[in-house]
């Protein structure tokens, strides 16, 4: 009985080889160049997780692409091994009371040649041991011709519940190696909390390489098997696991069965699914590593810049050469790496605000030093644009005064009221600069804006303290989002 559109199950267009590998290739290249750079900054425990599926995916790719690897997982009592024999016709793998003594996997290869090197290499990479190996060509009777294709290794895992820890760890561990997984859940246990918390939840994003076949179909009333799949597929779909792909059986009496075997058949028929598994354990991880970190810009706006200089300068005082309010600057310094941090997780905006405020007492003191030594600014009535009215009204008083004396002793022969003329209009140019000047110089001093020395010194402090190891840590930052996108993973924010 199936739910869904099953016979579709595991169906897909593939692309060209080449391409496809290389294309896994550079995702892979990518996460590894993403947890290079957050080393030091992300939990450890993450990226070494990541870096072991960085390193699973890698081996799987660099063996047989001409076989599919299928593993059979379930809990006990689910009828697992049960399902697997059925498959394959025979019974190859201990079910019932026998199957907490079965640590290991057991491996059916559907191929003629026994001993083939490309499956024997897979197979010691999965670890299955020899002792665990059947090949098509070694059965006989139905089980030789049962319709499945070549190419197929299929995997019986140990109990995944087991009370025995190598038990359950041997199943995770080849759970994590699979190109895809057959999660086999019954009627009484399919919602237990183990399997969706451990693995159903974690491979929600595995949707293309994951189909869950709910047993033991036989013992339900036949009204009640369609409300019993609907119920189970609410259940993947509350784990994340996006149109999950279910199919109802009962491997005992074989119901079902032909149609797990049409679904197998077009998943090993597709030949890229060691690149599906991979693009999967990818995009899982990288979207690990995205949450981890959070988002942030690569580089630091210039508003940001002229904001922070700006907060900086105000603080230097009136003169911009006394003490500057320390506590002002250090202010203006947490809210640049508020506004960097906004959208960081702790973790990764602990390094860039530690870059920013670690050396505030020396950059107050270099500050505090340079401005110092800057010399004093000239101020009063003769400074400012109005210095050379000043200083033309001056020449003009005294060129009418002469003209005046001259005029009234005889030594020139001009009328006396040009030079009254030329004197007045000189003082009053004069008096017109000075008062002008002193009116400006009264404004510029009730405002708390360095001039351009002090700025100067604000904007090169600020870049060498503040600026430049904010702006390191950002492009390690930058690089860690580059290998991220490589990976296949967008931005969190516009």
């Amino acid at each position: 009985m199936a739910s869904g559109g099953l016979g579709a199950a595991f169906r897909g267009a593939p692309e060209p080889v080449a391409r496809r590998g290389a294309a896994v290739e550079r995702r892979l290249a990518g996460l590894d160049r993403a947890v290079a750079e957050a080393r030091g900054r992300l939990d450890d425990a993450l990226l070494d997780d990541v870096t072991a599926t960085v390193a699973r995916a890698s081996g799987r790719l660099g063996r047989s692409s001409a076989h599919t690897v299928v593993a059979i997982a379930g809990a006990t009592g689910s009828g697992k091994s049960t399902t697997f024999n059925a498959l394959a016709g025979t019974e190859l793998s201990a079910a019932g009371a026998q199957r907490p003594t079965t640590s290991v996997a057991t491996a059916l290869v559907w191929s003629d040649e026994e001993g083939d090197e490309e499956v024997t290499e897979l197979l010691d990479w999965l670890g299955v041991p020899p002792s665990g190996r059947f090949w098509r060509s070694s059965l006989d009777g139905a089980a030789s011709r049962s319709a499945l294709p070549d190419g197929l290794i299929l995997l019986d895992l140990p109990d995944h519940d087991s009370i025995r820890t190598a038990h359950h760890q041997e199943a995770e561990r080849i759970v994590a190696l699979a190109d895809a997984l057959i999660w086999v859940v019954d009627p009484q246990k399919y919602a237990d909390a183990a399997i969706h918390q451990r693995f159903l939840r974690p491979l929600a994003g595995h949707r293309d390489v994951t189909m869950v076949v709910l047993n033991h179909l036989d013992t339900v009333p036949e009204e009640m098997r369609a409300d019993l799949l609907r119920d189970l597929r609410k259940v993947l779909v509350a784990d994340g696991m996006r149109d999950p792909r279910i199919l109802g059986v009962s491997s005992r009496h074989g119901l079902g069965i032909g149609e797990l075997r049409t679904a197998i058949s077009r998943r090993v028929e597709e030949s890229r699914n060691a690149e599906r598994r991979a693009e999967a354990d990818v995009a899982a991880a990288t979207a690990r590593l995205a949450e981890a970190a959070g988002d942030a810009p690569t580089a630091i706006p210039d508003v940001w810049v002229a904001d922070l200089e700006r907060r900086v300068a105000e603080a230097a005082g009136r003169d911009a050469r006394g003490p500057v309010d320390r506590s002002a600057v250090h202010a203006a310094v947490r809210a640049l790496t508020d506004e960097v941090c906004r959208d960081l997780t702790p973790a990764w905006a602990e390094g860039i605000r530690t870059a920013a405020t670690a050396g505030l007492d020396r950059t107050d003191d270099r500050l505090d030093a340079e401005l110092a030594a800057l010399p004093a600014p000239v101020t009063g009535a003769g400074t400012g644009p109005w210095r050379p009215v000043r200083a033309a009204g001056a020449v003009c008083a005294v060129l009418g005064l002469l003209l005046l004396a001259g005029s009234l002793t005889g030594l020139l022969g001009l009328p006396a009221a040009v030079g009254a003329v030329v004197l007045a209009g000189g003082a009053v140019a004069a008096l017109a600069g000075h008062l002008a000047g002193r009116s400006a110089d009264a404004r510029a001093a009730g405002r708390p804006v360095a001039d351009d020395r002090s700025r100067q010194v604000v904007a090169r402090v600020m870049r060498a303290q503040v600026l430049d190891p904010v702006r390191a840590e950002l492009a390690s930052y930058g690089r860690f989002r580059a290998g991220l996108d490589a990976a296949g993973v967008t931005r969190l924010t516009p």
